[in-house]
């Protein structure tokens, strides 16, 4: 396990709704009644890094970024 805190920013003005980052990891990635991401938490806990991380590789749009503080 790593004692890094993940990160997650989204600029959710370029979102273009797709929904791949919520079929990838659900339990970070929702998406709002016009299918527009958003995130409950800005942390991502270390069992979710994975898919989380592919999630946003997965973005068409590229607009969500993960980072260790």
């Amino acid at each position: 396990m790593s004692n890094a805190i993940h990160k997650i920013s989204i600029d959710v003005t370029l979102c273009c709704g797709y929904g791949i980052c919520a079929q990838m990891c659900p339990e970070v990635y929702k998406l709002d009644s016009d299918g527009i991401v958003y995130i409950e938490s800005d942390t991502v806990p270390d069992e979710l890094l994975e898919s989380a991380t592919e999630g946003a590789a997965c973005c068409p749009a590229q607009v969500i970024q993960i980072e260790s503080v």
